[in-house]
């Protein structure tokens, strides 16, 4: 289809961790609350958003540690948010590949390729495997997190390319789809779940249920 580059996501793409779900039903057990997980997640979700999109940068350490303290108080806990701040890093750095991953970027060996992840340096420097990708672009070397166009405009800059000829792979609608989109780059949605797509972001330009599906669109 004309692609001379490919760029993937991180977590929920490439890599499987525990998940995120891991956090809120900590805080509700710990503090016998009342509320449902999802309650909690969905709070402490749309703040993370909002937040990673303030000026100036902040680390991923920095950004949680302000934004689970509030979601802490939205909930009328007055514990210290450290521990779950550390209970993230320590669900977000413990991650393994997909089943189809290697095989697949191995099948992708003549087109170029690079990961663009929201990840500090202590995440990446907690992967132990090895990716065959080009380069790996992590939000805090470029000092901006997806869905922001930064971090794929200079991932299409070092790979020399221009944005249409450029192939974004990823799982988060937020993140990935409009964030690629915005920044020129086609799309293409890894829908393991088989979520119903969210009707406030720009439709992918390609759905895929996993990674297998996408040496055919290249």
């Amino acid at each position: 289809m004309g692609f001379r580059a490919v760029t993937l996501d991180a977590y929920g793409t490439l890599l499987r961790n525990e998940g995120m779900a891991l956090i809120p039903r900590r805080i509700v057990a710990d503090h016998g609350l009342t509320v449902a997980d999802d309650d909690v997640l969905r709070v402490w979700i749309e703040l993370y958003h909002r937040e990673t999109q303030v000026v100036p940068f902040r680390t991923l350490r920095e950004i949680q540690g302000h934004v689970l303290e509030h979601v802490l108080r939205q909930f009328g806990v007055a514990a210290d948010a450290a521990r779950y701040v550390d209970l993230f890093f320590d669900v977000t750095t413990k991650v393994e590949p997909y089943p189809e991953t290697l095989q697949v970027l191995s099948q992708l060996a003549s087109v170029r390729s690079a990961i663009v992840s929201n990840a500090d340096h202590e995440h990446l420097a907690a992967w132990k495997l090895t990716l065959p990708v080009e380069f790996i672009l992590i939000s805090e070397a470029v000092r901006a997190y997806k869905p922001h166009p930064t971090p794929f405009r200079r991932a299409v800059e070092r790979l020399g390319v221009r944005p249409d000829e450029v192939l974004h792979v990823g799982d988060s609608e937020v993140d990935d789809v409009k964030g690629a989109k915005a920044a020129g780059l086609q799309v293409a949605w890894v829908n393991r779940d088989g979520r119903p797509r969210r009707p406030d972001v720009p439709p992918p330009d390609f759905e895929i249920r996993d990674l297998r599906e996408l040496p055919a669109l290249l």
